[in-house]
């Protein structure tokens, strides 16, 4: 079957994106011809220094928020070229086309476009924000989507092309959809087991994509990173109470060190790269295959920096982050969230404060860098568990190579903490997960904003930058305004 996968805006800039060289790669794999077309990283070549800055997360709710975009985005950035891009994913003669979602408004903007060309076309919607949890139902009520892929791509994606081959358009028995049922209504086919051994997966497939529009300059001339992404593996090994992860990959599996550190060197050799990114959940999650991988590229060297995320663990110390500083890895990232430790054992975290300052010593130790996360908010969080977190950055600010960044706690429908809702005594309203508070009016939007106001005076006296305030689904800036009147109750929490 001819089929086109398209990435829709806004993605990072500095690797292509994932998603859609996976699934091309897997398609191809299985005798599909497939275009691809990085809408996302097109649009913010040839958009002006002046609309560049609509990439920086900070804008991502304007991506996502149905008004704004029709009135503000989509006139000034998608819809005077949106034709011109339909046409090149058409060209392809696609019988359907798939689109990896991050903006919302943008998937369904490209997918009307599409069937006003080709009303036949089969088009198919995927990625994290399709979980029925997040916007899953939203792109599924959409008129111009026939089916939304929830969890894991490969598995549904080649199912539908094979029913589509068989000449059916029945696909209530593939696991993994929201299927349209008419206005408002959605089936949900369930989760889809994932494939276990994802060594079978093939590698990235990159062709098609304009290598040299990737890029970190953040003003111009905007030079090529000559960095790509992979993963080392798939899922999480923690089930943090906030967070979707665990649900939508299930399980956690790793792949072989050698087949990733052949996969390094073969994409060093093809494209020049200079540096490499893992876009796993934690890189550490097989510490075992972490450490052979290391061994490989300290026996074999490819002098190329790389780096991903990682969790906090007792096994993550001096030794292994000095080899790993010896094989290349020059940063890791952090979900701390908190350096409470009851809010920590909360969350869910296996670990405390005092095993979270061992590390960054030990980081600083080695000269390694690493960016990292905070969350303001968790019900577990009263004043005295808030002055902790502050405390700690206050006694360990000399050992972070830059400020954290901060987000207000959303409820999102699905995660542990919002199937605990009644344990918490969470009350909020139906499709609001940042405005919830609890029974008792402690922890109130408007409280939460606060924190993060006193939480942005510190930053500013420690690391001489000031803190934007968002919430962790749409990067939105929430300054605390006029408006937000602090109840007495919830200024003494």
């Amino acid at each position: 079957m001819r089929i086109s996968m398209v990435a829709t805006p806004i993605w990072a800039m500095k690797t292509p994106p994932l998603t859609t060289a996976y699934l091309t790669a897997w398609l191809k794999q299985h005798g599909h011809d497939v275009f691809q077309l990085d809408w996302n990283i097109e649009l913010h070549h040839n958009a002006s220094v002046a609309l560049k800055e609509y990439w920086d997360r900070t804008h991502l709710h304007q991506w996502q928020n149905a008004e704004q975009y029709r009135d503000e985005v989509a006139p000034r950035i998608t819809l005077p070229t949106i034709d011109s891009y339909a046409e090149r994913i058409l060209a392809h003669d696609p019988q359907l086309v798939g689109i990896s979602t991050y903006s919302i408004e943008a998937t369904m903007h490209m997918a009307r476009v599409l069937k006003s060309m080709n009303p036949k076309l089969t088009i198919v919607v995927g990625g994290q924000v399709c979980d029925p949890g997040f916007y899953g139902y939203k792109l599924a009520w959409c008129d111009d989507i026939d089916l939304v892929v929830h969890g894991e791509g490969e598995g549904p994606l080649l199912e539908i092309v094979e029913t589509l081959e068989a000449g059916s358009q029945d696909f209530s028995h593939i696991k993994g959809l929201l299927i349209p049922r008419g206005p408002g209504q959605a089936e949900d086919t369930g989760l889809r087991p994932p494939i276990a051994d994802i060594n079978g997966f093939p590698w990235p497939d990159f062709e098609d994509l304009p290598m040299d529009y990737y890029t970190v300059s953040e003003d111009a001339p905007y030079e090529p990173s000559r960095a790509v992404s992979s993963l080392m593996a798939r899922g999480c090994v923690r089930k943090c109470d906030f967070c979707l992860q665990a649900e939508i990959w299930q399980n956690f599996r790793y792949r072989d060190a050698q087949s990733i550190y052949d996969e390094m060197a073969s994409y060093k050799e093809r494209y020049g790269l200079t540096n490499f990114h893992f876009n796993d959940l934690l890189i550490n999650g097989s510490v075992r295959q972490l450490d052979r991988l290391c061994t490989l590229l300290i026996d074999q060297p490819l002098d190329m920096p790389w780096g991903g995320n990682a969790i906090v663990s007792r096994t993550l110390k001096k030794p292994l982050l000095e080899k790993m500083r010896a094989a290349g890895c020059e940063f890791l990232g952090y979900g701390f969230e908190s350096f409470s430790t009851p809010v920590l054992h909360a969350m869910g975290k296996k670990y405390d404060a005092g095993e979270v300052s061992r590390l960054l010593q030990d980081m600083h130790d080695v000269g390694m860098r690493f960016f990292s996360n905070l969350i303001i908010g968790h019900p577990a969080e009263g004043r005295r568990e808030f002055a902790e977190t502050i405390q700690f950055l206050i006694e360990h600010a000399h050992l972070f190579t830059e400020a954290p960044t901060s987000s207000l706690l959303i409820v999102q429908k699905n995660t542990p903490i919002w199937r605990a809702r009644e344990h918490w005594g969470i009350e909020m309203n139906e499709g609001d997960a940042l405005g919830w508070w609890l029974k008792d009016r402690h922890n109130t939007l408007a409280e939460r904003k606060h924190r993060a106001q006193v939480m942005n005076f510190f930053y500013e006296s420690l690391f001489d930058v000031g803190l934007k305030i968002t919430d962790m689904d749409t990067e939105k800036d929430l300054t605390l305004g006029a408006g937000d009147v602090i109840p007495r109750t919830a200024q003494a929490n």
